[in-house]
Order: C-alpha cells, then structure tokens, then sequence
C-alpha cells in the first residue's frame, strides 16, 4: 500500500493537474499542443532511448512476452468486434474502432514513464516492444478493417505502405529501434550525449502526465453510460486479467517482464483512438468520453493492481 502511496496516486495527480489547468483556462489550445509536441517528438524518445540502451541484454523471453500480450489482445479485439456488431448494431468500422478502445493501452504517455519509474531500465525492453507491437499489429488491425469497410479505394499494397509509414515516423517506436540496437551493439555514447538524453528523459514524466490532463480537458463528451461502461470494463478489467493469466501461468513471464505486460494491459485507452475515431469521424465523441472515464478509473485499478504486484503476486 505504501507502494500505491508513494508512486500511483503522485502519478495520477499529475494528470488532474493538467486537466485543472486546462478546465480553468490557464493553457490555451497552442500551448497544449506545443506541450504534446514535446512530450512526443522530444522527451519520450529520449526517456525510451536512453533506458532502452542502459537496459540489461534481452532474455529469451521475448516471444514469450509478445505471445502473452498480443494472443488474448488479439483475441479480445475481434470478440468485442462481434459483440459490437451485435450488441451495438455498428457497421464494421465503427465497431472496429470500439474494439480498439477495448484493447489499445495508453502505452506512451503513462506507461512508459510509470513502468520506468517502477522497474527503472530493466522495464525498457519489454516496454518498447509492446510500444511497437500496438502500433503495428493493433493500429494496424483497427485501420485495415475501417479501410476495406469505408471501401476508400485504397489499394491494399498502398494501405501496407500507409501504415508502415505512420510506423517508421513515429519517434517513440524509432526512439526504441535505435535504443535496442545501441544495445544489442554494445555501441558507446559519448557521456555529453547521454546527459543531454537525460535531461530530455528527466522531463517526460511530467510533461507527459501533464500533458495528457490538459489534452482530456479539451476532447468532446458524450451521453452513452451502457457503452462508456463496457468498453471501461474490456480494457481495465478484461484485458489485463487475460494477459496476466498467459504471462504469469501459461508463459511464465520473468517477474518484471509479466509485470511490464500485465501494467501495460491494465492501463486506460490510448489517445490514438480518439486520433483515429476523429480521422474517419467514426465515434469520436463516444470514444473520448470512454478515455476519460477509464483514466479517472485507473487512479483505483492501476492503484490496486501496483499494490499487488508490489507484494509479489
């Protein structure tokens, strides 16, 4: 419990601050936007940079881990597919974006920063890959099905380049890739370097958390209890309870490594949702009432779920 004391509630009070400080018009739509540019194109590539080349050699549990994560990850995705075709009436694409906010965690601007501040660099490998394999595998799942259901006309050797573009662009998932080489390498940085890097590193916490408040104060809110509900449920509850289950008694992950998977499950839905739903203009409303409501939820789960790791399980 002191664990929770000490690291959970700090963390979450970082993302109410934000959200106060946008609510009480203190920041404007630029300076939030100045903020996540930072936050995103600066300070968490170095945060993930720097602890991914300080991290120990990667184990041989890699595949283990992927496996722990993506086959219930995958599995819940298309299961809350079919009940939002059935349940909801939604055409694919909209259920396809539902089922995304089900299983796409808040990877970058919480997960990293708390499972470094929990595990420091031995939580970076595990980290990154899991960063990686969201972009890749879930977004790009998500985005495949809104595309052949839109019938855009994009050809699908161009929808693969699209994607994979977004993924090469991105700074967090390049940041990781340079990161793990460095590592692998056993390449030396200069010392200069590596203080610059942590600088930068030294400020992703806050500025991400921070950050993230001020951006949920400014998405659009919706009526929609019985849909806020299920999708808070899926992705605090559900998706974190099947990744636990393959990482600790199927794959018997080691200790942090479970942890990092099971951590990054357990977290809210990501902002990349709402980014999506707003591009295709497929629920956008809906899904950002959805990433509130599971965040301020996470304070309790999140919460809980670092006390019990902390006693081991």
């Amino acid at each position: 419990m002191q664990a929770v004391i000490n690291i959970a509630l700090p963390f979450f009070a970082l993302i109410f601050t934000g959200y106060l400080a946008a609510r009480g018009r203190m920041l404007g739509e630029t300076t939030v936007a100045g903020l996540n540019t930072f936050v995103f194109y600066f300070a968490l590539p170095a945060l993930l940079l720097i602890k991914t080349y300080e991290a120990p050699a990667a184990t041989g549990a890699v595949l283990e881990l992927l496996a722990s994560y993506y086959l219930p990850g995958i599995a819940l995705f298309f299961a809350a597919l079919i009940l939002g075709r059935r349940l909801f009436r939604l055409r694919p694409a909209d259920a396809a974006i539902q089922a995304l906010g089900g299983v796409f965690s808040n990877v970058g601007f919480i997960g990293l920063p708390l499972l470094i501040l929990l595990y420091g660099s031995e939580a970076a490998l595990p980290a990154v890959l899991i960063v990686m394999g969201d972009t890749i595998i879930m977004l790009g799942l998500a985005t495949a099905i809104i595309e052949a259901d839109l019938g855009s006309g994009r050809r699908n050797m161009a929808l693969i380049a699209q994607i994979g573009g977004g993924v090469i662009r991105n700074p967090i998932v390049t940041a990781g890739i340079i990161g793990v080489t460095l590592n692998l390498l056993s390449a030396p940085v200069p010392e200069p370097v590596l203080r610059y890097g942590g600088l930068l590193a030294d400020a992703a916490g806050p500025c991400a958390l921070f950050a993230l408040g001020a951006t949920l104060a400014g998405r659009p809110m919706s009526e929609g209890a019985v849909e806020t509900g299920y999708l808070v449920a899926l992705k605090l509850i559900v998706h974190p309870l099947l990744v636990a289950g393959m990482a600790l008694w199927v794959f018997d992950l080691p200790p942090v490594w479970a942890s990092v998977a099971i951590l990054q499950a357990a977290l809210p839905i990501a902002a990349n949702v709402y980014v999506l739903a707003q591009r295709y203009e497929r629920r956008p409303e809906q899904i950002s009432t959805a990433i509130f409501v599971s965040t301020a939820a996470a304070v309790v789960t999140i919460s809980v779920l670092i006390s019990w790791l902390y006693t081991g399980g």
